[in-house]
This record gives structure tokens, sequence and C-alpha cells, in this order.
């Protein structure tokens, strides 16, 4: 009599508070996360046979473990109109944008198709304890858990990103090819980023449990193998210098606000007559100058507050309900004692030393030590519980309470 075992559903643990950062993890390959950062990250690509352990020992026993998040769960979620989706084909190459009907969606035996879910952590637990593995990484680098789940022969073509990614399989096999392929010109004519040329260097058949780490500008290939096959992508974003100098400059000028010696007029009494009225005056260029040097905007720690504000914000599909409750900050206060404070799951929090800024926000200007306090534990530990002093209506934790960004 042949033994039939159901396929019960992988429960992925929180990561610990404090990570052995020195210590091997089967994560990475029984390297530690320093080893990992110092000879892999952003440099080489680093295959892991048994990343999660708990499939290869369910194995063993005889059992069978599926991934955290059910096919029928995913198709119920790419339904959300907050969600961004979409849907791939191949055979020709198709690209439509969600959110998608369970019956527009191919059957899990259909081939040639994938079906893409940004942002998981925000919409389901088990996307967001996989994300706190990672946290041995700066949270201003993390962009979102993407999980494809697809049909045989599903993919997205041979591409490469500007990005870091962990693809961690959790269900089904699939197939990865890898390039590090100076040639990286994309086929102009297709409705997706797919290479014009790819040469195929290195390939492996990643089962449930399995992980493949690639830094930006490798090209690769993923091709499902087996029907529901799900990968799970952790992307690690990386903005232009541009981008971050112009969004902190932007956030500068908004701070100028704020000085009310800025508002005085320019005033040239020593002004002398010339010959040359075209040109800039030379006393306007000296109080400039010397304006500019009062606000320091030749010093990195001018721009810090705004690139750290800029990379907190959240990303552009968040969505936040403001709390329907009708708590006043006395009864907020006294929940706070009681409950445990966490960020909602698409709040973004960075820390600039002891300055916290959640989503785009300065959230300790001004507040009582207490309440900075708060902020740096949910910064840090992404929890809060305990006292902050007395609460009124302007404390920045009821006000983030109050938008949603922070929930019980």
């Amino acid at each position: 009599m042949t033994s039939f075992y159901l396929s019960k559903p992988y429960d992925p643990p929180q990561a610990p508070e404090n990570l052995p950062l020195d210590h091997p993890w089967a994560l990475l390959g029984g390297i530690s996360p320093q080893k990992f950062m110092k000879s892999y990250w952003h440099k080489k690509p680093l295959l892991v046979r048994g990343a999660i352990p708990a499939f290869g020992l369910a194995k063993k026993v005889g059992e069978s473990l599926g991934s955290a998040i059910s096919a029928e769960e995913l198709f119920k979620i790419a339904g959300n109109d907050v969600l961004e989706s979409r849907l791939i084909r191949a055979k020709p190459w198709s690209l439509k944008d969600g959110p998608f009907q369970k019956k527009n969606i191919p059957s899990l035996d259909t081939p040639d198709w994938t079906l893409l879910l940004q942002g998981m952590e925000a919409v389901h637990p088990a996307a967001a304890k996989v994300l706190s593995w990672f946290r041995f990484i700066p949270d201003a680098r993390l962009d979102d858990l993407m999980i494809s789940i697809a049909g045989p022969g599903g993919g997205v073509g041979p591409h490469f990103d500007s990005y870091d990614v962990f693809l961690i399989q959790m269900s089904g096999r699939r197939r990865w090819r890898i390039s590090k392929q100076k040639d990286l010109t994309l086929n102009s004519n297709l409705p997706l980023k797919i290479l014009q040329r790819f040469q195929i260097e290195q390939e492996w058949d990643l089962e449930p449990g399995d992980m493949l780490y690639l830094p930006p500008q490798i090209a690769h290939d993923g091709i499902a193998l087996d029907p529901g096959c799900q990968t799970w992508s952790v992307g690690f974003r990386a903005q232009s210098y541009k981008e971050m100098i112009q969004e902190g400059l932007w956030r500068l000028a908004e701070s100028l606000e704020s000085i009310p010696g800025l508002e005085k007029r320019f005033a040239d009494p020593r002004q002398l007559a010339t010959t040359s009225a075209e040109q800039l005056p030379h006393e306007l260029i000296a109080q400039v100058a010397q304006k500019l040097k009062g606000l320091k905007l030749d010093r990195l720690e001018t721009f810090l507050p705004g690139i750290a504000s800029y990379l907190s914000e959240p990303k552009p599909q968040a969505y936040f309900s403001e709390s329907l409750n009708k708590y006043s900050p006395e009864e907020f206060q006294s929940l706070l004692a009681k409950k445990m404070l966490a960020p909602h799951p698409q709040t973004r929090l960075l820390a600039l030393g002891k300055t916290i800024y959640c989503n785009g926000e300065n959230m300790t200007e001004g507040q009582n030590t207490q309440t900075q306090k708060a902020w740096r534990s949910l910064a840090a530990k992404k929890k809060f519980k305990g006292a902050t002093g007395k609460i009124d209506r302007q404390n920045s934790l009821f006000e983030a309470f109050k938008a949603g960004w922070l929930v019980f």
C-alpha cells in the first residue's frame, strides 16, 4: 500500500530581533551575513540548496510542504485593486495589468503564463515574515517581496535587473539560466524588457526551499517546470544619484520656509554706477554667497534629512485607511500600555541618527523624549509598547495612528 501525504502550507518563522550576523545561516548556504555581504552582495551570484531547511526535512519524513500562500489565495489577492499585478503570456509575448478576476487567470496546468504580484508583504503576514529574514541589509535598500505563480513554461523572458534580488523557490520547480554577458541590448519589438541576445553560461533547476541570489546587471531567465510554480522575489532598490540629490534639494528648498531671515529682501545701498548694466551685480552675488555659506549647502548633513525623508516614502501604490475608531488621545495612550503598536505593512521607517522618518515625514522633531524613544523602537524593532508621557492631538504617534500608518 502506497502512503499518500497531503501537502501542507509552509509556515515561515519571524526572524529574531537581534540577528546573529557572524554565525552561519542555512538561508545563505552555511555562511554568515557578514561573509555574504563581503563576498557576494553586489558582486556575484550565489546558489543555495536547502536555503529553507523545512522543505528538506519534510521530504525526509515523507511529508510534502506547499507554499505559505496557496494558489487560490494568490488568485483572490490578484483581484485587489490596490495591489500591483501583471499577467504575462509567452508564445507570443503579451502583458496585461491587473486587477484580475479569477476567471481571467489561466488554470495551473495551462502552459506559458505567469502572474506577478508586487508588494505582497503588505497583504499577507507570511510574506512579511520572509522579508524579516533579510534585515541584515539596510531598510533603505529594500523594495518589496514579489510573488510569481506560473503554469509550465511560464516566465518573463531573459532579462536583467538594476537591483539585487533573492529568488526563493516556494512551490514547484523553476529552471534558472544566468549570464554575466556585457551585451544588455533589449528587443524593442516586444512589450516586455527582454534581452535581444541571451547567452546562457550557467543553469540550475531550483526545488522548493532553494534560493538564488543575483546582483544587478546579471542576465537571467526563469522558466517554470511544474504547474503552480511559485517564486518569491525579495528585491532591493537602488536609486540614481541624480534622483537622490534632486529629492534632497527639493526637500531642502521646502525647509527654507522655516528660516525667517530669508524673508528679508535683497538691498544694495552700496551699489555703484556701472557701465555693464547687463551683468549680474557683484553685490547681489556676494550677498547670496554669504547666505548660502550660512545655510551650509555644501555640507552633507544639510542634504541627508531630505534624502532620508525621500527614501522613507511608501511605494506609490501604498494605501492607508484612516482609523475609523473614535479614540481620543487619552484612550490611545491607555492602549499603548496594553497592546503592541506596529508599523502598517506598507509604512516605511528610516532613521538618521536619532531622527526618525515615517512615510516621508520627520516624526521626532518637536516631540517629547518618550515619544522619540517610541519612534526609535518602531524603526529598529518594528514594534512598541509602553509609556510615552502625556499624549495630545499634536503627538506624532497619535497622528500617525489616526492616519493608518501605525496599527495595534
